[in-house]
């Protein structure tokens, strides 16, 4: 018992120190960025796997990612803060819940493998608890293909999984992951993306830019509007 309450400390820390792009980060933060991210190709074909912080380290390597989009039953969007622990985008305003499917069995089988992720990281962001959402609630729009840097040292390039689920839920923000949750209408979205004090994540203006608005207009219907395709973004500036 004793034991084990001291190892954890002293492998957090290890890592850091063998990683020294990543001292002096929160340690869950930089505990995350050893997770083995699910490596693609452009067509989503699986090539291995590596860790979130090599995934996103330089120029990147391609991955899965996964975005939802939740609306309550008003028909109004949760954005979120990220939180200024965050290693890459720190502090900047995104959709309702983001992150990767990981390369273990129950994530790598495709949407269904990135509902699964979802699921997970909005217990764990959000507060959501597991069964206050059904995997067949998410439903899933369409995947698209980024990159986009968040400075020099880190990067985003991503393919990304997105989706769509109009419920209300109760929900209990992380705020090693979140600082900030608000619902929006599209009027009041619009005057966020427009204010040029916000920083807004690359992925997210993407979403919004591309597929927000056919989203919001189908909420009664979700299930019918996703495709089989893969929308090649290219590099975000």
């Amino acid at each position: 018992m004793h034991c084990s309450f001291l190892i954890g400390p002293l492998i957090q820390s290890t890592m850091s120190e063998a990683r020294p792009e990543l001292l002096g980060y929160d340690q869950e933060q930089i505990k995350m960025m050893e997770e083995a991210c699910i490596l693609v190709d452009k067509e989503d074909n699986i090539l291995g796997k590596d860790t979130k912080v090599n995934c996103h380290l330089g120029e990147g390597k391609l991955h899965r990612a996964f975005s939802v989009l939740l609306f309550n039953n008003s028909g109004k969007l949760l954005i979120q803060k990220r939180a200024s622990e965050k290693i890459t985008f720190p502090s900047i305003w995104a959709n309702s819940c983001c992150s990767h499917p990981l390369h273990i069995d129950s994530e790598v089988n495709g949407i269904d493998g990135a509902k699964t992720a979802a699921k997970r990281k909005m217990e764990q962001e959000l507060g959501i608890e597991p069964d206050e959402i059904k995997l067949e609630q998410l439903n899933y729009i369409t995947k698209m293909v980024y990159k986009a840097r968040a400075d020099e040292k880190w990067v985003e390039h991503e393919l990304d999984y997105i989706f769509a689920i109009k419920c209300d839920l109760d929900i209990n923000p992380n705020i090693i992951e979140i600082e900030e949750t608000k619902y929006v209408n599209l009027e009041e979205l619009d005057s966020l993306f427009e204010d040029k004090k916000a920083e807004i994540g690359p992925w997210f203006k993407l979403i919004k830019e591309n597929f927000l608005n056919d989203i919001w207009k189908a909420l009664d219907n979700l299930g019918e509007i996703g495709d089989n395709k893969i929308h090649y973004m290219g590099n975000y500036e």
